[in-house]
């Protein structure tokens, strides 16, 4: 094998395994990309601080009062975004995300702009549909 040939091989490779869908215990894989998708608009809000993009996107009608500018700044922006700074990328955790009958979590690996932490989704099934009930992020 040449050179050439490897590196090929070495770039096919990390594109199919960064393309390939995580498999998480308890639901499928197209549910899974699309509450991950869902992750991602809720992140992308917390990024730019716009609370209303943070919490439009899919949460539980039992967290209403809870969404509102005060709660984002005082949980995201004034806690999270100055001790891990924006989100950079996430990665699903497959051994730690779980989907039972009502509840479940996603947990991320991810990487911050200030430094790495671990990102949790709880959802919550309302109405046939998984909600975000809530949002953390550790170390």
């Amino acid at each position: 094998m040449n050179r050439k040939s490897f590196l090929l091989g070495c770039l096919a490779l990390t594109f199919l395994s960064g393309s390939a869908l995580a498999e998480v215990p308890g639901i499928d894989k197209n549910s899974l990309a699309a509450l991950d998708k869902q992750v991602g608009v809720v992140m992308e809000g917390y990024n730019t601080k716009n609370w209303k993009t943070f919490y439009g996107a899919g949460w539980a009608d039992q967290t209403k009062a809870m969404q509102n500018e005060q709660t984002f700044n005082a949980l995201y922006t004034n806690m999270y975004l100055k001790q891990y700074g924006t989100l950079k990328n996430r990665k699903i955790s497959e051994s730690k995300s779980s989907f039972g009958p009502m509840n479940a979590v996603l947990f991320y690996d991810a990487d911050f702009s200030i430094k790495k932490g671990k990102l949790a989704v709880n959802f919550f099934k309302e109405g046939g549909k998984w909600k975000i009930q809530q949002v953390q992020v550790s170390p």
